[in-house]
């Protein structure tokens, strides 16, 4: 096939409504990204701030929830493996359960009376929603795969590896050029990373930065060989918070200069993301919101992220958005423009209400 027929068939798919991709649930990010195949993200934070919620919902829990929908009227099948190197699976599956209750019902139950921890229990009415979701869970553990604890660059190799050879065939074009056929082209296939400064090292490496060097070159393997989609997740280091005092700033934003241990996956990236919380470096957010009136100064609950657009390499980037973010029950949900928010929109999000419309 020559080079304007890959093209083609390419536009021919996009209009036939093939290359869609899968929603991540975020209108304003829909329009300018989505899952698809052959697609490789970086979403970076510092600690605390919610990336691990914000990729748990934008690239496991809302695509599962549009694949369970549509399956019956799409070609499009999904399968994740979340490689969740900092927290207990256990605990992570027990987030996503709270967010779906609330979701689904509007009641925000923490992993922590789930979990009984601190003296706290679930009543028996709560423990009822809870055993409700064992179906979902089901319908879950058919899509995402968990790997528990830190992992070194040759076992994410080796899962990629196996995962694609169980899922199709590696064919010679020519002596020095292999192609990957796959079983089911309508396979979207994610690999994610949480996050890169918990990648082990191994025999022969002298560094971390080494060791998420070589596990970002698989993760381009995975991506322009395979076809897989992954995702990296990474820390900024604690030099952020300097930046305001040492230049006397009233509003920044991290930058990928300051993930920690290596930048080299936002080379490697094809879209890259970061997300902010003003309010821990007492500056202003970036969208215009004002972030102040999303605290809860009873419980110093921070309602307010602002995320960026940081590189698009097939579209726009340098944007911002203003989210609102549960995080106790780790949901978010776009705001609307900071000139068009009124006192009861900001009302709406510290009383739940806001993530439910």
């Amino acid at each position: 096939m020559n080079l304007y027929s890959k093209v083609e068939q390419e536009i021919n798919k996009g209009l036939e409504g093939e290359n869609n991709g899968i929603t991540i649930g975020f209108p304003f990010l829909d329009n300018y990204i989505s899952l698809r195949k052959r697609m490789y993200t970086l979403i970076f934070a510092g600690s605390g701030i919610g990336k691990s919620s914000f990729a748990s919902e934008a690239y496991i829990l809302n695509p599962i929830d549009w694949y369970l929908k549509n399956k019956h009227n799409t070609k499009t099948k999904l399968k994740i493996h979340y490689f969740s190197m900092e927290r207990s699976s256990v605990y992570t599956v027990c987030k996503w359960v709270s967010r779906k209750i609330f979701l689904d019902h509007g009641i925000s139950i923490p992993v922590s009376q789930m979990l009984g921890w601190g003296g706290k229990r679930l009543t028996p009415l709560y423990h009822d929603y809870v055993k409700s979701y064992k179906d979902y869970l089901g319908e879950l553990e058919e899509i995402v795969e968990i790997y528990d604890g830190a992992c070194n660059p040759t076992g994410i190799f080796k899962n990629i590896r196996d995962f694609g050879a169980l899922n199709g065939k590696i064919e010679d074009v020519s002596e020095h050029k292999k192609i990957y056929i796959p079983n089911d082209d309508n396979l979207v296939t994610e690999y994610i990373i949480d996050h890169q400064s918990r990648i082990k090292t191994e025999k022969g490496m002298t560094s971390k930065k080494e060791a998420i060097d070589v596990t970002s070159g698989y993760l381009q393997m995975a991506r322009d060989f395979y076809g897989f989609s992954p995702l990296m997740i990474a820390q900024t280091g604690r030099q952020l918070g300097n930046i305001m005092y040492s230049n006397k700033a009233e509003s920044f934003e991290p930058t990928p200069e300051q993930i920690m241990d290596s930048s080299i996956p936002y080379f490697d990236s094809d879209v890259c993301m970061s997300l902010f919380d003003p309010l821990y470096y007492n500056t202003g957010a970036p969208s215009g919101h004002d972030a102040l009136r999303l605290k809860n100064n009873e419980t110093g609950a921070k309602y307010y992220r602002s995320l960026k657009i940081h590189k698009n390499t097939w579209g726009e980037s340098d944007l911002r958005k203003g989210l609102a973010f549960h995080g106790m029950v780790g949901t978010f949900k776009e705001l609307k423009k900071a000139s068009d928010m009124t006192e009861q929109d900001y009302q709406a999000i510290l009383n739940n209400t806001y993530f439910l419309k």
